[in-house]
């Protein structure tokens, strides 16, 4: 009886234990989004990707899983140009704009990668350098007179994810530093 006993105080104390744990990791993946989201639009994103919200336990687990996740948008939308160009070649100059922002996102998810996090004082701009093609493509697709809402909500998912990204690493490197 004495047995049985201790059993079900130590199956207690670890259902407790484990209960505790659980609630501080779902509030730090809670935290950790709110904290690099700041629109409603960035948390609808965010918390409907599994791969973001496994991820959202460390600040940088977080920024690098949006990274990524920039980068399949990027892909996504840079194939939707690549199909209207060959409709319209008007789209030809953003299409390439496009093109290489694929390859730059993953330079910079890698070297963030291999630093764990940002490292030197100009990777949060080396990163949004590269962004901003999507409003170089904006542009010359309005002086074409061409108004697309398929690239436009691409290029804004981007911007939003890359913000989001920069808030969670540079949050990341300021605890690093012992700066926050």
């Amino acid at each position: 009886m004495a047995s049985l006993q201790k059993l079900t105080i130590s199956v207690t104390l670890i259902s407790l234990v484990f209960c505790f744990f659980s609630s501080r990791s779902v509030n730090a993946v809670e935290d950790f989004i709110a904290q690099a989201c700041s629109s409603k639009e960035c948390n609808d994103i965010l918390r409907s990707d599994k791969q973001i919200t496994a991820a959202a336990t460390k600040e940088l687990d977080l920024g690098l899983a949006i990274m990524k996740l920039i980068i399949a948008q990027t892909k996504t939308t840079h194939d939707y140009i690549l199909k209207k160009t060959a409709e319209n070649p008007a789209y030809a100059d953003c299409e390439k704009l496009w093109l290489d922002m694929g390859p730059g996102f993953m330079r910079i998810l890698d070297t963030t990668t291999k630093n764990k996090g940002y490292k030197e004082a100009t990777d949060d701009y080396d990163f949004h350098d590269i962004g901003e093609a999507v409003g170089r493509c904006n542009s010359m697709l309005e002086e074409k007179k061409i108004v697309d809402p398929e690239i436009k909500k691409g290029g804004n998912i981007v911007l939003t994810l890359m913000a989001t990204a920069n808030n969670a690493l540079t949050h990341q490197k300021l605890n690093r530093e012992g700066q926050n």
